[in-house]
């Protein structure tokens, strides 16, 4: 069954299913472990390893390829640790790591040569191709991947390697002056990938394709091929590939004198930005932000909108988050703010995604005080607490309705050439998602109950506690909505993950409740340190009502101690027969799927396993924590 489990995976992976081969190799991993099985449990992980990679999820198919090359090391098996080693070192030069990629892709071709291991061995000549390659020799390159299509075509002339290795071969055609033969060299690969069904080969030769078409003067069929690839790569959900996709449209319609084409360009490059900073590749970041270049400077007028710093600032405070309300020293936050700064011309909407009570109303109040629109308004609209019948009225607004007759304009235009924040983006209705794609993309909307088209200047900022990205898998949310909102992409981190600014945060409360409240109060360095060790679920608004809970309920002068101070249960327990009580925190979504891979899918009997939930709770959990059937079968 361990077997079949891994060749479903490993076929959805090469169909561009990449998150079913995710969830399967999730699955088979789990199953391999409960029995026992080391070397299959290896195997699991080194191929969720790459399939994570290819979504671009790189922090993770880290931990999977040290959990395999682990389990590989300790039962010495050869072949799989030649494998993780090519896989360290393809992660490490995506990274820019080149030396440290070359040291271990040199030492897992020496040891695919000693043991015989002809696949990795042409695959470890494919990576050292690659290192070459960003290494801009062009030579070395092409010997690399000649040397490897030479070796993989006697092992498998129609096999999955001749398309990844026909791409590279024809881009590096295109980097000395050969168009021609890289068009002939990609019609190779992609009749393979055709023939085998590889739809992220495929997708991933357009790239390669548009730029031989645009050396050959041809920019239509360049530019069509690259919407091509960037359609197809989106709904394979392979980030890296398609990171590198939209920069490189992004530099062609930059250049060229068309306006519409222009803004088309710096919303690629934006959005490159943004999946490039989700993958932690900095290097690529540097490279869109140099292409995206004016852009990227801070205004005059924001610059001189600058106030000096605050006398009331609390000491170690960053002072251009606090001018914005924001109390903060982690590097994270400052960052989210810089970002802001040299994205205040862009036009491209702002998500902004991050817990409640993470302060993601005062990044988007930011990125308006930041831009040129800060004397136009800032309207929010909360998404989440509009009335379902009214939703649509309440953000486009309404002609005549029944009741009075009268006409009412919606938030967008009460926004009209300033900013509008959307909290919680996520629960809008798919109607309302198909009338703000159009005012997105367009500046259009039709108020309800009327005939004409209204036009709106907006900029939108979106907010949300949910995956988005999760919601777009399940149907729940439109792709094409949320590939316009993921223009530039901030991450709030909770408050649990920011330990130093817990006391810095504190003490700023502490002094504004005092003053309110006309008291004196100290907190005791064990009534800090308790807050210090609280998780937070609430964030900084939690923080905040625990301080001022506490400086109300004491007299002038006193000083408090951990035991007068409220904080919600840090955790509470699950118990499942015949095991100690687990802690229910962040793990919730682990538990909640162990269980279910556990039972099998059987959602009854996974939610009696946990402390005896009842199924609606399990089912409501799921929702929250975006669980999907693939990923526990």
């Amino acid at each position: 069954m361990l077997r079949s489990r891994n060749l479903l995976g490993l076929c959805f992976l090469a169909a561009g299913e990449i998150q079913r081969s995710v969830g399967e190799f999730a699955r088979g991993q789990l199953q391999a472990r409960g029995a026992g099985l080391f070397h299959e449990e290896a195997n699991f992980s080194l191929n969720l390893s790459i399939a994570l990679a290819k979504l671009g999820r790189f922090e993770q198919a880290d931990q999977e390829l040290t959990r395999a090359r682990a389990l590989f090391g300790e039962r010495g098996h050869s072949r799989g640790k030649v494998q993780t080693r090519l896989c360290l070192g393809q992660h490490l030069r995506i990274r820019g790591d080149l030396r440290g990629a070359e040291s271990h892709i040199r030492g897992a071709l020496s040891e695919a040569e000693e043991h015989g291991f002809e696949r990795e061995h042409v695959i470890a000549l494919e990576y050292l191709g690659d290192v070459a390659l960003d290494q801009f020799d062009n030579q070395s390159a092409i010997e690399r991947y000649d040397q490897a299509l030479l070796l993989a075509e006697k092992l498998a002339p129609e096999g999955d390697l001749i398309p990844e290795l026909c791409r590279r071969i024809a881009e590096v055609h295109v980097r000395i002056g050969e168009p021609n033969r890289a068009l002939i060299t990609c019609e190779r690969g992609l009749r393979v990938a055709r023939r085998i069904n590889d739809r992220f080969e495929e997708a991933a030769t357009c790239r390669v394709m548009a730029m031989a078409q645009q050396l050959l003067g041809h920019r239509e069929r360049a530019l069509r091929a690259a919407r091509e690839g960037i359609q197809l790569l989106r709904k394979l959900e392979a980030t890296y590939e398609l990171t590198r996709i939209l920069l490189w449209s992004g530099e062609t319609l930059l250049a060229g004198k068309d306006a519409e084409e222009r803004g088309v360009a710096r919303d690629h490059l934006w959005e490159a930005r943004s999946l490039a900073m989700t993958m932690g590749l900095m290097r690529w970041v540097e490279r869109t932000e140099k292409v995206l270049g004016v852009e990227l400077e801070l205004p005059a007028a924001a610059t001189l909108s600058h106030g000096p710093k605050p006398a009331e600032m609390p000491e170690g405070a960053d002072p251009e988050c606090f001018r914005f309300g924001i109390v903060t020293q982690d590097p994270r936050i400052v960052e989210l703010i810089r970002i802001l700064e040299r994205a205040a011309l862009s036009r491209l909407p702002i998500l902004i995604l991050g817990e409640r009570g993470t302060g993601r109303e005062l990044l988007a109040r930011a990125a308006h005080e930041l831009g040129d629109r800060r004397e136009r308004p800032f309207v929010a609209g909360r998404c989440s607490t509009l009335p379902e019948g009214h939703l649509d009225a309440d953000l486009f607004g309404h002609d005549r309705p029944p009741s009075t007759g009268a006409t009412k304009p919606g938030l967008f235009e009460g926004a009209n050439g300033g900013m509008i924040y959307l909290d919680e983006v996520s629960e809008l209705l798919v109607g309302a998602q198909a009338k703000l794609l159009r005012v997105i993309e367009m500046g259009e909307l039709r108020r309800v109950g009327a005939a004409g088209v209204r036009h709106v200047d907006v900029r939108v900022v979106a907010a949300s506690t949910r995956d988005l990205a999760g919601l777009v898998r399940r149907g729940l949310f439109r792709d094409d909505l949320y590939y316009r909102l993921n223009g530039i992409r901030l991450e709030v981190p909770p408050l649990r993950d920011r330990a130093g600014d817990i006391e810095l945060i504190g003490t700023w409360f502490l002094h504004r409740a005092c003053a309110q409240a006309r008291k004196r109060v100290l907190l005791t360095a064990d009534a800090w340190a308790q807050l210090k060790a609280h998780t937070w679920p609430g964030n900084v608004q939690e923080l905040k009502s625990a301080i001022e809970r506490a400086v109300s309920l004491v007299n002038d002068g006193d000083r408090v101690g951990a035991e007068r101070i409220e904080l919600r249960p840090k955790h509470r327990t699950i118990r499942n027969p015949g095991t100690e009580p687990v802690r229910e925190n962040r793990t919730e979504r682990d538990q909640i799927l162990t269980a279910l891979r556990a039972h099998r899918g059987n959602q009854s009997e996974a939610a009696r396993s946990l402390g005896g939930m009842k199924r609606t709770t399990l089912l409501y959990k799921m929702k929250r924590l975006d669980i999907r059937p693939e990923e526990y079968g």
